[in-house]
């Protein structure tokens, strides 16, 4: 058991990655107390959950890029939670080019190597990979492509830009994949996602570098199961509380202030905030992350047949960016400029929608939706939700969101943890799961050093 004088670790944020962290490191041997304003170990970017009339449950799966399987390997430290959390997820990206063929890439083994093989010749290729690689360097002022804009009361898209294969994609993953739209990512972003290292230009990544993570399984057996291995390694939690304000001196935190409960930080504590951006820039005014309001809107609609395993078609079009099919639900993900019109209703705007849906999943995946569904007399599309929640990570501006692993805490003792993540890796549960692993090395060279 840890003394009085040890060193004691305060975690703010009990979503997934506060938990995880918190878990680990009561795991160590630390000495760990996890706030939270809300719920403990529930996950914060699966909102999307929603129950239908039939009370049949429909969550839209979080697809993300993770060719190093960092998730899958977090869970199955766990022998309780079930492999199949986090399943292989097809992918298949169609862009369209103003006097050209749809161009089909198949994203299995990572982005770079299909943008880049898909190219004729080897001048071609090179062409492309040169690209790629002076994104990295680009302007933080410069976008992936130009914000287009969908008329709230025609939903018909004005002429969009012509732009190459290559930056196409990188604008559809943007939005789709990295939460982020098209017209707010920063090349500079995306480069340095694609294209760490030179060495990721020729690796051929033998396993799916898309994965899914089931909501349900996350949010019922998964989460539940952690916060059961931080209670028996001596973890506490406490409820209830939002963190207000930190009193510090020029070189540490030192309180902790939570309505009208203050709690004493000593050097040798630590305190990490695992925060969104929002409510780390209210506690932490001078962190300079200024989020933007950031949404996801979803139809969901059921079918008849269960699909054989998620799959993904990304397609740069004027309504739909992403379809997901997933066990019997067709997830559909929005361009983040369409709005509903003022006049029209969520039923209008579905069967706008679903025709859309069956022609690019005719087109892209060869897949007739026609004999998985069930439309109903009297109506132009199977039943649906509506999701419009808040999206998993807030925006923030292009040249901070480029730089925000560069982002230093004003106190010795103050770790950031979840939305402060490495260069290499886009907003999602890698990401998350990548900063878990940093700021875990970080505590525990800071914490060696207090005690000596």
């Amino acid at each position: 058991m840890a003394s009085f004088a040890a060193p004691r670790l305060h975690v703010i944020g009990a979503g997934l990655a506060g938990s995880a962290l918190a878990t680990l490191m009561a795991q160590d041997g630390v000495s760990v107390t996890l706030y939270d304003s809300g719920e403990s170990f529930a996950s914060r970017w699966t909102r999307g959950m929603k129950t239908a009339p039939e009370d049949h449950k429909v969550a839209e799966p979080e697809i993300f890029y993770d060719p190093e399987d960092l998730v899958r390997h977090f869970f199955a430290q766990w022998p309780e939670i079930p492999r199949k959390l986090i399943r292989p997820a097809h992918a298949v990206i169609g862009l369209k080019h103003p006097g050209r063929s749809p161009a089909i890439i198949d994203l299995d083994h990572g982005i770079a190597a299909a943008l880049i093989v898909r190219r004729p010749t080897i001048f071609a290729r090179l062409f492309t990979a040169w690209n790629l690689w002076f994104s990295r360097y680009a302007s933080e002022d410069k976008r992936v492509r130009q914000h287009v804009r969908i008329a709230a009361d025609t939903i018909e898209n004005q002429q969009a830009p012509t732009a190459t294969y290559h930056q196409d994609a990188l604008a559809t993953l943007g939005e789709v994949l990295f939460s982020m739209p098209a017209h707010n990512c920063s090349a500079s972003l995306l480069g340095r996602v694609l294209l760490p290292t030179w060495r990721e230009m020729q690796r051929h990544n033998a396993s799916h570098a898309f994965a899914a993570i089931d909501p349900i399984i996350l949010n019922d057996i998964a989460l539940p199961a952690m916060r059961d291995h931080f209670i028996a390694a001596g973890g506490d939690i406490i409820s209830g509380m939002e963190l207000g304000d930190i009193d510090s001196t020029a070189d540490f935190a030192t309180d902790l202030f939570f309505g009208d409960e203050q709690i004493e930080v000593r050097p040798q504590d630590a305190v990490v905030l695992a925060l969104h951006p929002r409510p780390l820039c209210d506690a932490v005014p001078d962190i300079g992350m200024p989020p933007a309001p950031a949404h996801r809107r979803t139809f969901v609609f059921q079918a008849s047949k269960s699909f054989a395993e998620p799959c993904c078609v990304l397609a740069d079009d004027d309504l739909v960016r992403a379809i997901y099919c997933n066990r019997r639900h067709i997830q559909v993900s929005m361009n983040s400029s369409l709005i509903l019109p003022s006049d029209g209703t969520a039923d209008q705007l579905a069967a706008t929608i679903w025709q859309r849906v069956t022609e690019l999943c005719d087109q892209h995946l060869n897949l007739d939706l026609s004999q998985r569904t069930k439309i109903e007399s009297n109506g132009e599309c199977p039943a649906f939700s509506y999701v419009d929640c808040e999206a998993p990570f807030p925006e923030l501006s292009p040249g901070v969101a480029a730089l925000r692993h560069r982002l230093a805490p004003p106190w010795r003792n103050l770790f950031l943890c979840g939305d402060a993540f490495p260069p290499d890796y886009p907003p999602g549960p890698a990401a998350v799961i990548a900063s878990v692993r940093t700021v875990r090395a970080q505590l525990h060279e800071y914490m060696k050093l207090r005690d000596l």
